[in-house]
């Protein structure tokens, strides 16, 4: 796996999703195969990509809770763009992993259990410094 890039901030509403979504769609029009993550529960950039999420879309809440590997929650959405999606019940994921050890690594061990041949993985984060955003980090 490539390049592995967090966009982070505690507050809300400062292009979080909107720089990861442009500036990730811009990469893999240039040829570049890119995965977008989306870890924020809002799920804006799901969204934005029309992924509708719900009950029976393997989401990155599936990955942090070990229903799924990496591999099965990723949206091809074109030739260089893959998107990881969100659902709601990723707000849950805080409560229901507290007493996992190594909670704040799922993420990164999953992506390495099932490696993908992304040149360049872009994160959106919540707005907020929590599991979610220390599984990015």
């Amino acid at each position: 796996m490539g390049k592995i890039i967090a966009i982070a901030n505690q507050k809300g509403g400062v292009g979080k999703t909107t720089t990861v979504a442009n500036l990730g769609a811009a990469i893999a029009a240039r040829g570049c195969d890119v995965c977008l993550i989306d870890l924020d529960p809002q799920a804006h950039l799901t969204l934005h990509f029309d992924i509708e999420p719900g009950p029976k879309t393997v989401s990155v809440y599936d990955i942090l809770s070990g229903k799924d590997g990496f591999g099965d929650a990723c949206v091809k959405i074109d030739e260089h763009l893959t998107v990881v999606p969100a659902v709601t019940d990723l707000a849950a994921a805080e409560v229901e992993l507290a007493g996992t050890v190594g909670r704040e690594q799922i993420l990164r061990n999953s992506m390495e259990a099932q490696p993908q041949p992304f040149q360049l993985v872009m994160i959106d984060c919540p707005p907020s410094l929590d599991l979610l955003t220390l599984n990015a980090l």
